[in-house]
């Protein structure tokens, strides 16, 4: 994973970088789960709940990448968000090249 960006305190002066392993272990557990999902949906027939659950995924590592400074991940899951946000909402239909870049992206 990429260097974090910022200097790994918070304002309260807390050193994170003693919690980059548990980050790394779930945003693992998270990919690796998301990449399943992936795999067995439905592109004919998604479901919400499987959408959802997809998002949820993404969302995570988001918001764990952003609380330790890996600004790159964060970003780039922040761009899985929206196109699976799009999905969500039924504005969007999935289709193999979206579940392509979606596993690209995880991996």
């Amino acid at each position: 994973m990429a260097e974090p960006s910022t200097d790994n305190s918070s304002a309260v002066g807390i050193d994170l970088s003693q919690f980059y392993q548990v980050f790394f272990e779930e945003a693992l557990e998270n990919l690796e789960r998301l990449e399943q999902m992936l795999l067995e949906i439905d592109l004919a027939a998604a479901d919400d709940e499987a959408l959802n659950a997809i998002f949820r995924c993404a969302h995570s590592v988001k918001g764990g990448a952003a609380t330790f400074g890996f600004n790159d991940v964060a970003e780039l899951t922040h761009q899985m968000e929206t196109l699976l946000d799009r999905l969500r909402r039924h504005e969007l239909a999935p289709d193999h090249a979206m579940v392509d870049v979606l596993l690209e992206s995880g991996d």
